[in-house]
C-alpha cells in the first residue's frame, strides 16, 4: 500500500518550486563568476534527482514518489482542463501513486481520442483489449485507458478481414468466455486457448497467476501453416498489458501474413498498428 506522505502535496510542490528556484539562482550566479553552470562547489553535478530525495526525506516518502507528485502538478500547469481534476482528486486524497496513474490514464485517454482505425484488409488479427473492470479501486486499476465490452465489440474488426482469416484476442482468465463471444460476434469461429507461461506469479482475486490467455479463432476455416506448433509459448512479464516476443515468434509460425494489431503497447516488425492519428486532426495540427 502507498505510504501517504508527512506534507501534503501541495506542500511538496512548494518546496520542489522553491529548491528549484534557488538552483537556477546558483546557477546564474556561477555562471556569471565564469564557473560551470551545472557545478557545485567542490564539483558534484545538481541532479534534480538529489533535490526530489532530499525533499522525501522530510516529506517521508521516496524521491520517485516526489517526482511522480511533481509530474501531476506540472501536467496541470501544462493543460488545466485536462488534468485539473487530477490534481483536485490528488490534493483530496493525498495518495500520489493514484493520482500518477491517474494522470497517465488520462492523457493516454487524451491520445485514444485522437485516434481513427486505419483502413486495409490484413490475414491475421492480434487483438490486446484494454479490459474496463469497474469493480477493482483506482489502485488496482491499469495506467492506460480501458474500455467497456461494448466499446471492444464496436471495434472494426469485419473490416479489417476478408473471407479467411486467423485472429488472437488476449484475455486474462476472468476475461476468457468474453473474448470468445467478441470473436464471434466479428465473424469468426472459436477453436482454442493459447496459454502464456509466466516465469513469475502476477496478481489474482482467488489463486495466484503464472499465466494469461490468447483467444484463437479463425474465419472461413483457414488452417495453420504449421501443423507442429504447440498451444503454449513462455515469455517474461515486461510493462503493463506488453507481450513477450515469444507470442509474435508464434503467430508469424502459425498465421498468414499481412498481420494487423490493436492496442498494442509497443510497435512490432511486421505488425500494423490498425490505429492511427484521426485525418482531421491531422489536418488542424
Amino acid at each position: 500500500m502507498p505510504t501517504r506522505p508527512k506534507l501534503s502535496p501541495r506542500r511538496i510542490r512548494q518546496m520542489w518550486t522553491a529548491l528549484a528556484s534557488a538552483e537556477r539562482e546558483q546557477a546564474a550566479a556561477r555562471a556569471r563568476q565564469g564557473k560551470t553552470p551545472g557545478k557545485l562547489p567542490g564539483g558534484a553535478r545538481v541532479e534534480a534527482g538529489r533535490m526530489r530525495d532530499q525533499i522525501g526525506a522530510i516529506a517521508g516518502v521516496s524521491g520517485r514518489t516526489v517526482e511522480k507528485c511533481i509530474a501531476v502538478y506540472e501536467a496541470a500547469a501544462r493543460d488545466p482542463v485536462l488534468f485539473g481534476p487530477v490534481v483536485a482528486y490528488l490534493e483530496r486524497s493525498e495518495n500520489i501513486h493514484d493520482a500518477h496513474k491517474m494522470m497517465n490514464r488520462v492523457a493516454d485517454l487524451d491520445r485514444v481520442r485522437r485516434l481513427a482505425a486505419i483502413a486495409g484488409r490484413f490475414a491475421t488479427l492480434a487483438l490486446d483489449p484494454p479490459w474496463q473492470d469497474e469493480t477493482v479501486s483506482e489502485n488496482q486499476r491499469p495506467p492506460y485507458a480501458t474500455m467497456t465490452v461494448a466499446e471492444i465489440a464496436a471495434v472494426p474488426v469485419p473490416g479489417w478481414v476478408g473471407d479467411q482469416a486467423h485472429i488472437y484476442c488476449h484475455a486474462p482468465g476472468p476475461w476468457v468466455p468474453t473474448a470468445v463471444a467478441l470473436i464471434q460476434g466479428w465473424g469468426f469461429d472459436f477453436k482454442t486457448l493459447l496459454t502464456w507461461q509466466k516465469p513469475r506469479f502476477s496478481q489474482g482475486r482467488y489463486f495466484r497467476t503464472l499465466d494469461e490467455f490468447v483467444v484463437f479463432g479463425t474465419r472461413g476455416g483457414l488452417m495453420l501453416r504449421r501443423q507442429d506448433i504447440p498451444n503454449h509459448f513462455e515469455g517474461p512479464v515486461g510493462a503493463h498489458s506488453e507481450k513477450p516476443d515469444a507470442f509474435y515468434d508464434l503467430v508469424r509460425a502459425a498465421s498468414p501474413e499481412p498481420y494487423g494489431e490493436a492496442f498494442q503497447r509497443q510497435a512490432r516488425a511486421g505488425f500494423a498498428n490498425l490505429y492511427g492519428p484521426a485525418p482531421a486532426l491531422e489536418a488542424a495540427e
